[in-house]
């Protein structure tokens, strides 16, 4: 192909790319300036007892995942765009994340609402539930196995827990002293 033909190419492709995205552009869609996408939100109440919480959610198109900071599991969302589940562990720390990048709300942290007891009192999420307790037990119990290590190899560090910190708290704390005490003492 010679350079002029070539160019008369280029240029009528350039010339076209523009009519077309100029015309895409200026025709809007149809019901664009009556509707609006709805917010999505999520909430997790934790239960009285505080031994359970429950996640429920709005405005989402499925499908979508429930990431608690460790883990992922994928979210029933119904036709409407709700979804309920409930989980039997402390943790107040959710995002609902998208599967598809085209989907709205990539992601949306979940608010933490107080639970209603019933008797006019609400009772606060327990101590410990969020990610500055695991990060803060996972440097606590990591301390607690490298000392534990220093003394002596055969005794793995236990735990004396007070309640001032909650069950992510202790759970991590184990988890760091065990990998902490395991390498010291070269048993992993």
């Amino acid at each position: 192909m010679s350079f002029p033909t070539r160019r008369a190419l280029v240029t009528s492709l350039l010339v076209s790319s523009f009519a077309l995205g100029g015309a895409v552009v200026a025709a809007p869609t149809a019901g664009a300036a009556t509707t609006a996408v709805p917010a999505a939100s999520c909430t997790v109440t934790p239960s009285p007892d505080g031994t359970s919480v429950t996640i429920s959610g709005e405005g989402f198109t499925p499908p979508r995942k429930l990431n608690d900071g460790e883990s992922t599991q994928d979210l029933n969302v119904d036709a409407s765009g709700h979804f309920l589940l409930k989980r039997f562990q402390k943790n107040a720390d959710y995002t609902v994340l998208a599967v598809n990048e085209d989907q709205p709300f990539v992601f949306v942290n979940c608010k933490v609402v107080k639970s209603d007891t019933g008797t006019g009192t609400t009772t606060p999420t327990p101590p410990g539930n969020d990610r500055s307790e695991r990060d803060k037990g996972r440097t606590d119990g990591r301390q607690a196995g490298l000392a534990a290590a220093a003394r002596n190899c055969d005794n793995s560090p236990v735990a004396k827990k007070d309640p001032s910190h909650g069950n992510t708290y202790w759970q991590a704390w184990q988890q760091a002293a065990d990998r902490a005490f395991d390498n010291a003492c070269n048993k992993g």
